[in-house]
């Protein structure tokens, strides 16, 4: 009876509302076990049922998933009248989109270049992408800036603000060398009229500051290079514990940009480590922080987390308020974050429901798109869950496999299981590794 009249969501919320659990902060390593225990929860009832995750959600009476949410810190912005509003209106055409979901999948994207790839092994990684037909391809930047920081931390120099700010401004220099060439490489040998796209990553290395340089420097470097070298969005410039820097910096650099024709941007994302709805409240309804207008503001692309948040309740307050911002005039993109094992797995259900609901697309046209992670020594998909996340011609493949997807296949536990999984033993350090995880007090 999980699956009926709001029982699941009651119980999530409640696990997250415990008052005890309320003092400890309710964010971090605590968060991710109760979400964990949620999308557990969420899982064997989809089991329970024969149908996949995200289509129990779907299915649902749109007051029954209302009990998932508390809507006490996101009540400014998103009521539970104005969110039953919003998901009674997304039962028209439902039904269509719940059958191109079947039928063509969610629209993926893979990452291209780590971050110290020389600029051969980026070029070489770029041609890989275009020739597996991946329509976008996200690159690591800021490294050189990192690698400066830890350089003079490390002989105890005492930098300026003028030094970080010229630190900044290299690294811009650089990575705006590395992706002119990938821009290049595209445009040679990608014979798509839609060629592959390209986003950026610097993993929070930058402050507010240091980040509106090397994003205003780099972004007018592409743009001399060619109004068409378009960056999809940047993601996590700067702390990721910091929602209003990134709103600062988006505000910043949309007013930086705006005289220009054709048109220049550089779109902010971030969200992996968002911890949870009220975190993504900041990001999409953000007040313009110059004082000029009364007008709310948001970042370009929300990135949330399938295992960060307090499970799935988490992440459907955080589908309803980008929805409300959209309607609301902002054309937020909904691109969430995957990665390590699993998460392509859990996340393509979160994708599946937003598509179902709000469709492919923010207000401008503009497609929402998935993060898929692979990598070329392993597989961390196909032979590690019996229902991996398969991509073909740029899409996530949904089949009706019952239930999240992240069950272990025997294969899959004979490789990870600690301390003596294959995978484990594969190198001397990743065994040293596992018997120290083992001799950890528990």
């Amino acid at each position: 009876e999980l699956h009926k009249n709001g029982n699941l969501g009651r119980f999530c919320k409640r696990m997250l509302q415990d008052s005890d659990y309320s003092w400890l902060g309710g964010v971090g390593v605590s968060r991710m076990a109760i979400g964990a225990v949620a999308n557990a929860l969420w899982d064997l009832s989809a089991k329970i049922q024969q149908v996949p995750a995200w289509q129990l959600i779907v299915d649902m009476e749109p007051r029954d998933l209302l009990e998932f949410i508390d809507f006490e810190p996101i009540g400014d912005v998103l009521s539970p009248a104005e969110a039953l509003d919003l998901l009674q209106r997304a039962q028209g055409g439902k039904q269509e989109r719940v059958h191109t979901i079947y039928q063509q999948g969610l629209l993926a994207y893979n990452t291209a270049g780590w971050s110290g790839i020389s600029k051969e092994g980026l070029v070489d990684q770029t041609r890989k992408m275009l020739q597996a037909g991946w329509p976008q391809i996200k690159i690591k930047v800021g490294a050189s800036y990192s690698a400066a920081r830890m350089k003079a931390d490390e002989a105890r120099t005492l930098l300026t603000r003028e030094d970080i700010d010229r630190m900044a401004l290299e690294a811009a220099n650089e990575d705006a060398e590395r992706m002119i060439l990938v821009y290049q490489t595209i445009e040679r040998e990608d014979p798509r009229a839609d060629k592959m796209k390209v986003a950026i990553d610097s993993n929070q290395v930058f402050d507010t500051r240091s980040a509106f340089i090397f994003a205003h420097q780099l972004g007018l470097e592409l743009y001399q290079a060619s109004p068409d070298y378009r960056v999809e969005w940047f993601e996590e410039p700067c702390n990721q514990h910091s929602p209003m820097a990134h709103v600062e910096l988006q505000q910043a650099l949309d007013r930086a940009f705006e005289d220009y024709a054709p048109p220049l941007r550089m779109p902010i994302s971030t969200g992996e480590q968002g911890a949870s709805p009220t975190t993504f409240k900041d990001l999409l309804h953000a007040p313009d922080l110059s004082g000029k207008t009364r007008e709310k503001y948001a970042i370009d692309v929300i990135q949330m987390d399938y295992s960060r948040v307090g499970g799935i309740g988490d992440n459907l307050a955080i589908l309803l308020m980008a929805q409300k911002a959209r309607e609301e005039g902002r054309d937020v993109r909904i691109c969430p974050h995957t990665g390590g094992i699993g998460l392509c797995e859990g996340m393509r259900n979160v994708q599946a429901i937003k598509q179902a609901w709000f469709g492919p697309d923010n207000l401008a046209g503009v497609p929402d798109i998935l993060e898929f992670v692979a990598e070329e020594e392993r597989s961390v998909h196909e032979g590690v869950f019996t229902n991996p996340a398969i991509v073909k011609n740029g899409y996530y493949q949904m089949g009706r496999e019952p239930g999240v997807g992240v069950d272990y296949s025997a294969r899959g536990k004979q490789d990870y299981t600690l301390p003596g999984g294959d995978a484990w033993l594969a190198s001397d350090h990743f065994a040293q590794l596992a018997r120290k995880f083992m001799q950890e007090p528990r």
